[in-house]
């Protein structure tokens, strides 16, 4: 009962957010692994699957909902470290869940696995290609639904306001 009370207050409070903060860039939020969110792969091409499914570019953000302490993020910086699951030279490592990545220039490929335990030899990880920018838009698209099926949150110039609840409803799931 007292986290659910907690939970409510933490979506109001991203609610009241949200709605004061005025996003400035526009993009598109991915959420890694649409409805199963970032956890040991049911199989080893089901990150893999889901990203050759997407259109990323340059400002879009990845969402990657897990829990702290049972899984992380691992960047590494090349296709072979990939592979390897190796820990050597890393970019980059998250450990607290849930964690937002913002897609910054260069364009080019990007790696990310888990670094707990097998996981990334298990299928824990993703490799997307970021392009340039994004593909062209009809006015349309832009009055698209908030949602899509594959759990990409869109976001016509303001991404704050779409994510922030959103975050914010994940991270009441991960705690219950």
């Amino acid at each position: 009962m007292e986290r659910s009370k907690g939970c409510l207050s933490l979506l109001l409070l991203a609610a009241v957010v949200a709605s004061l903060v005025a996003g400035s860039s526009a993009g598109i939020y991915h959420i890694v692994g649409a409805g199963k969110g970032w956890q040991m792969a049911p199989n080893k091409t089901y990150y893999g699957d889901w990203a050759r499914t997407r259109n990323i570019s340059v400002g879009d953000k990845l969402m990657f909902l897990y829990r702290s302490g049972v899984y992380n993020i691992v960047e590494v910086p090349s296709r072979e470290l990939f592979d390897g699951c190796s820990m050597r030279n890393i970019t980059n490592r998250y450990q607290n869940g849930p964690t937002i990545i913002e897609l910054i220039p260069p364009a080019g490929p990007r790696y990310y696995f888990c670094g707990v335990g097998k996981h990334c030899e298990e299928g824990q990880k993703l490799k997307i290609y970021v392009a340039p920018f994004a593909p062209s838009r009809t006015q349309n698209d832009d009055q698209a639904e908030d949602a899509d099926d594959d759990g990409d949150v869109m976001s016509g110039g303001s991404p704050a306001p779409a994510a922030v609840p959103l975050l914010a409803l994940a991270a009441c799931l991960l705690l219950m």
